[in-house]
C-alpha cells in the first residue's frame, strides 16, 4: 500500500506538548529493575528478584520509611540510602538470618544477592551440583523432582504429565475403536 499523500504534516509549535509532571511518571531503576514510582515502596521492593516480604519490611524499618509511602515521594537522599542499603546490608545492621545466600561454599560467609547476581550464582551452584553427580545433581540434570515430592501422580517432570491421560473413554470413541 502507498502512504497517504494527503496526510497533514504537523507544523512546529502547532501542538505544544504538556510538561510531564516528574513526580507522576517517575520510573526508578534499583538493582537492575525498573520500578513504578506511583506504588508503595514496600510493595515495589518485593518485585526486585531476591527481596522477600520479611527483608523488605526489615529495610523499611531500618531506614525509617513509612509503610504507605510511595516511591515517587522519596527524596534523593532517601533514595540513595535505599540503594546503598540494598548493596551493603551489613552497614545498616540488617540481621544476617534474613539474607538469601547463607554460608557460601567458597567463603563460608552470608550474603544478600539481588537480580542478576542471584540468578548467576544460583545457576552456577546448580551446575556444580550436576557435575558432582550426586543424587541431587542427577535429578537436576534430568529435570526430576528432588525434594521428596510425589512423582507417580503429581507430574512426570517440571512441565506436568507427559502424554495423554488414560482412563475414561466416551461411548462413541469406544464404538469406533471396536469397529
Amino acid at each position: 500500500m502507498q502512504a497517504n499523500k494527503h496526510a497533514v504534516k504537523s507544523v512546529k509549535g502547532e501542538q505544544e506538548k504538556k510538561p510531564v509532571d516528574m513526580q507522576e511518571r517517575r520510573i526508578v531503576r534499583i538493582a537492575d529493575t525498573d520500578l513504578d514510582g506511583s506504588k508503595a515502596v514496600k510493595d515495589l521492593l518485593r518485585s526486585i528478584p531476591g527481596i522477600s516480604f520479611s527483608y523488605s519490611n526489615a529495610l523499611m524499618k531500618v531506614l525509617n520509611i513509612p509503610k504507605g509511602k510511595k516511591l515517587q515521594d522519596l527524596d534523593e537522599k532517601e533514595l540513595n540510602t535505599l540503594k546503598e542499603a540494598l548493596s551493603d546490608p551489613f552497614k545498616y545492621k540488617i540481621p544476617h538470618w534474613l539474607f538469601n545466600w547463607r554460608r557460601d561454599d567458597e567463603t563460608g560467609l552470608d550474603y544478600h544477592l539481588l537480580s542478576n547476581d542471584l540468578r548467576s550464582k544460583t545457576t552456577m551452584r546448580i551446575q556444580k551440583i550436576k557435575t558432582s553427580r550426586s543424587y541431587r545433581g542427577y535429578r537436576h540434570s534430568f529435570n526430576y523432582k528432588l525434594r521428596g515430592q510425589k512423582v507417580k501422580s503429581r507430574g512426570a517432570n517440571v512441565h506436568g504429565r507427559v502424554g495423554s491421560s488414560l482412563g475414561v473413554v466416551k461411548k462413541k470413541q469406544a464404538q469406533q475403536g471396536a469397529k
